[in-house]
């Protein structure tokens, strides 16, 4: 099959922007923030946390500021947009500092990186996980199993044979699903529950919908299905367990990532990328009432990584 035009440019277009211009004499790192939800705040407060542990390394001034505030750092050296409202704000501001964004879909980075082409220094850690981490969970959870089930909407049909083989290599044969909005996605899941033995439900807002997650949840609980979700919140609503990356972690890396540009070691930032780090939730009751006795949590993350250890 041939790869999409568009894919293909948006993805040459993301690795032409890696490139960067040399910093001011002074480094400084301005913190834009989508909004004032919690979650953006615990991503800037440990990159502040990992930046004043290198202090001694590099002079830097640091501006925190949230996204409908009025005034604007133009003189930054990087620019650290958290959440996708402030990505797209700082990839398509007038000023052009070198931009890390933080907590950003894969897909929508993506799709930004193509439409706008002549952005600054642009990179990104992504909010999702790679689906090698959720396929090697399930099977940390559930051993004997054979089939997973997945429900595709559009941006994860478009990677139908990364999925197909990171299920293989995880030892599952694939019940994929697809559907193109939340009303399809309804009349999916009854089937996708029904004809598998664990489902993942994967990152798509387009078919995974609140309303549609729920419906998963309430039918794969009836029919004791386990379901392996990508957010604590899924886990918290039901899901068996979840592999997701933490905004404390993601902070760490985001500094990490524009420590070196700082100190003036490098011409430019890390190319975009899943979080390095991740943590597993087990929701415990829920695997108790489907008969299931998961390790505890630290044990599950040895596992985890070393089926992705082997599997590279």
């Amino acid at each position: 099959m041939r790869a999409r035009p568009s894919l293909v440019r948006a993805t040459l277009v993301a690795t032409a922007l890696w490139v960067a211009s040399p910093p001011p004499a002074v480094a400084s790192v301005e913190l834009l923030l989508s909004g004032a939800e919690t979650v953006y705040d615990r991503v800037a407060d440990a990159i502040q946390a990992q930046i004043q542990r290198l202090d001694d390394e590099f002079d830097h001034t640091l501006i925190r500021r949230r996204l409908d505030a009025t005034a604007q750092g133009d003189d930054v050296s990087v620019r650290v947009a958290i959440g996708l409202a402030a990505c797209k704000a700082a990839v398509r501001a007038r000023a052009r500092p070198a931009v890390l964004c933080a907590l950003v879909p894969k897909a929508d980075f993506m799709a930004l990186a193509h439409d706008t082409p002549k952005a600054p220094t642009v990179s990104a850690i992504y909010l999702d996980q790679p689906i090698a981490r959720q396929f090697s969970l399930a099977r940390a959870l559930v051993p004997n199993a054979s089939q997973a089930g997945l429900l595709a909407g559009p941006r994860l049909q478009q990677s139908r044979g990364a999925i197909i083989s990171a299920a293989r290599a995880a030892g599952f044969t694939l019940n994929l699903l697809t559907a193109q909005d939340e009303r399809t996605a309804a009349a999916a899941i009854q089937p996708l529950v029904t004809d598998s033995e664990l489902i993942l439900a994967v990152y798509d807002p387009t078919v995974l919908t609140p309303t549609s997650a729920k419906w998963l949840l309430h039918l794969a609980y009836k029919r004791q299905r386990p379901v392996i979700g990508f957010s604590r919140a899924y886990v918290d609503a039901g899901a068996i367990a979840a592999v997701f990356s933490t905004p404390e972690q993601i902070g760490t890396q985001a500094a990490r990532a524009i420590a070196p540009f700082l100190r003036r070691q490098g011409s430019g930032l890390p190319p975009p990328s899943y979080p390095s780090d991740f943590a597993v939730a087990v929701n415990r009751p829920v695997a108790a009432a489907l008969g299931l006795a998961p390790p505890s949590d630290e044990q599950l993350m040895r596992e985890v990584a070393a089926q992705l250890k082997a599997a590279l």
